[in-house]
């Protein structure tokens, strides 16, 4: 199995981070419900990380669990690293490969049998 991460630099603030699919960490907001929480607002619909008014104080700095093509795009928009875990069946992982601008990372050829 593979996983792959996407590490935002420090120079990215968390509002930013949070609207590119890092976690939000601790309070959250809202610009159209300052009043109120988000689930409560009438622009709230579904997911509160999809509602496009939602604010946070920080974010967390990796994404985990995306697309190869989309750890490409953040790489693109906003530098930093981002790589590919290799799991084994147990849960441990046995090789991390970067995932990189140019070049096809899916071609990744395992030597053993998982």
């Amino acid at each position: 199995m593979r996983l792959n991460y996407y590490r935002f630099p420090e120079t990215v603030d968390a509002q930013t981070r949070f609207q590119n699919g890092a976690d939000a960490i601790g309070e959250r907001g809202c610009t159209a419900n300052p009043d109120g929480d988000c689930p409560g607002c009438p622009h709230h619909e579904g997911n509160w990380y999809d509602c496009p008014f939602a604010t946070v104080e920080d974010a967390e700095d990796i994404v985990s669990g995306i697309k190869i093509t989309a750890a490409k795009a953040l790489l693109r928009e906003f530098g930093g690293a981002a790589w590919t875990n290799h799991i084994e069946r147990d849960g441990g992982v046995f090789e991390t490969t970067p995932i990189t601008l140019t070049g096809n990372n899916s071609r990744h050829k395992y030597n053993r049998h998982l």
